[in-house]
């Protein structure tokens, strides 16, 4: 099994939060793990004082000199620890207990996987346990097989029917992943445009059906503001456009139908539209175009 694990966490704000995602961490039964808390220039305080008060060498903090924003973070994220698996566990998330043993153990079994991506549960901002419709349906995406292995034209067609992987929860081999990895130019789809880059130069994604992550919704997120102004549904089909244009020069004919149909995309996007008044209309217009359009 890999030595050990890196989680490491991008930081901004919500100390409250953090208190509770590494209290997570260190609740975990296997102990092969070493964090760096990765301050991003924070404007609020609390979060050295915080790590050092835990009194466990495992733990470190460090504060970027100035703010990178959320990509280049997440790509410190990936440096930081000095592991080859690291995950960059999101600041107002938990780990379940059995998260570090379970990604060790399937990063085992699969030593060429460019990541190791668990199932997750979902809690809101109090901790309690919810269900949204999102992620019914990336449940209902999520293959049947206790681990399976997304690769080439058929594992990548599976992505693209619907993002069902919860990124805070993937474990990355960083000598494996591509030269760029969280791309800034995207917003709300680095993790997809990662995955699908991954794939198409011939990596893999080992998905393991453990529930071993609590992945946190919560209104103030970032997450939440930015689906709110359609901009995850102007990403999505720019990704899948793309992807159905690299998948069209392979011969990949699985990847392009399920980029080209992109189901869940264009019918969240409806959901968007039809629910959400308050957007101005011309972004509704271009949701529109994104959804009606090839």
């Amino acid at each position: 099994m890999p030595e050990s694990i890196g989680i490491a966490i991008p930081f901004y704000s919500g100390v409250g939060f953090l208190a509770e995602a590494l209290h997570s961490l260190l609740q975990q039964r296997d102990e092969a793990w070493v964090a760096v808390v990765v301050d991003d220039a924070s404007p609020e305080t609390g979060a050295a004082e915080l790590v050092a008060s835990l009194g466990d060498a495992r733990v470190t903090y460090v504060r970027n000199e100035v703010n990178l924003g959320l990509a280049a973070n997440f790509n410190r994220c990936l440096e930081v620890t000095g592991c080859d698996l690291v995950t960059v566990f999101h600041a107002d998330d938990l780990l379940l207990a059995d998260y570090v043993g379970t990604v060790r153990a399937a990063a085992e079994s699969a030593p060429t996987a460019t990541c190791v991506a668990p199932l997750a549960v979902v809690i809101d901002g109090s901790g309690q346990r919810t269900d949204t419709m999102a992620d019914r349906v990336k449940r209902l995406l999520w293959p049947r097989g206790q681990r399976v292995l997304l690769e080439g034209d058929r594992g990548l067609a599976r992505l693209m029917h619907g993002q069902f992987m919860y990124c805070p929860a993937v474990a990355y081999r960083t000598r494996l992943l591509p030269d760029v990895g969280f791309d800034n130019a995207w917003c709300q789809v680095m993790d997809l445009d990662l995955y699908t880059r991954i794939v198409l130069g011939g990596g893999s994604i080992l998905l393991d059906r453990s529930q071993v992550y609590a992945y946190r919704r919560h209104a103030g997120s970032a997450t939440a503001r930015n689906t709110a102004a359609f901009l995850r549904l102007s990403e999505e089909t720019a990704v899948a456009r793309r992807t159905a244009d690299e998948a069209a020069r392979r011969g990949w004919r699985r990847t392009r139908r399920a980029a080209v149909a992109r189901w869940t995309t264009r019918l969240n996007g409806v959901l968007c539209v039809m629910t959400d008044r308050s957007t101005p209309r011309d972004v509704r217009r271009r949701a529109w175009r994104d959804i009606t359009g090839p």
